[in-house]
């Protein structure tokens, strides 16, 4: 479990994105427990239309078939009643409070980061991590003026792409191979891929 952005630095792959995947889990977690415990936590899930197609498919997976039950059910009766009032099949927009959780944590983490890199040690250390990827380096750059430390930004995102693609065609030239003997290349792919777009559901903006 990785509990702040600094330690979040040690792992491959964007420190941001290692972040908001904690926070995620966790949130979920603690959401799934409350859904049969507590009425009002799972009377505000209904009135926000549940979670997004996103989230519940990852809840699906994370807590048990009753939790999911008594849930889908309170939903789907609310539905039913409002299509027996006269209302035609009405979607609405899904408040998903994961998206909203998450939502707030990144802002939170973006700010943060800026914080962490503006002193120069932390900088040393941030130049040995995989960088953030493509889409929190933006976000990042968006709340920073045309500054020192924007320039840095950018000179380490360029820096750690080009680290990167070296350990592409390093892992491509060994065909592949994700055996533990082969070298940190062997899960380049994985972090491209993060670097890329970063981590599964982060949109790009909010």
């Amino acid at each position: 479990m990785v509990n702040s952005l600094m330690e979040a630095f040690e792992y491959r792959g964007c420190p941001i994105c290692q972040m908001l995947d904690e926070d995620e889990v966790g949130s979920m977690c603690h959401l799934q427990g409350q859904v049969i415990k507590e009425e009002k936590i799972r009377q505000d899930l209904v009135s926000s239309k549940g979670f997004c197609n996103f989230h519940f498919h990852k809840m699906a997976r994370l807590t048990s078939p009753l939790v999911n039950a008594v849930l889908t059910k309170d939903l789907i009766d609310k539905e039913i009643k409002e299509i027996e009032g006269g209302f035609h099949l009405p979607l609405g927009k899904i408040e998903c409070p994961v998206c909203r959780f998450i939502g707030e944590r990144e802002g939170f983490y973006l700010r943060e980061f800026i914080t962490v890199l503006r002193e120069k040690s932390r900088q040393k250390e941030y130049e040995q991590t995989d960088g953030l990827c493509r889409i929190h380096t933006i976000k990042v750059l968006n709340l920073l003026d045309e500054n020192e430390l924007s320039q840095f930004l950018r000179h380490t995102q360029l820096m750690h792409l080009k680290k990167l693609s070296v350990e592409l065609q390093a892992f491509i030239s060994k065909g592949g191979r994700t055996s533990r003997e082969i070298g940190k290349e062997r899960n380049s792919w994985w972090v491209a891929i993060r670097k890329w777009v970063g981590r599964k559901g982060l949109p790009e903006s909010l």
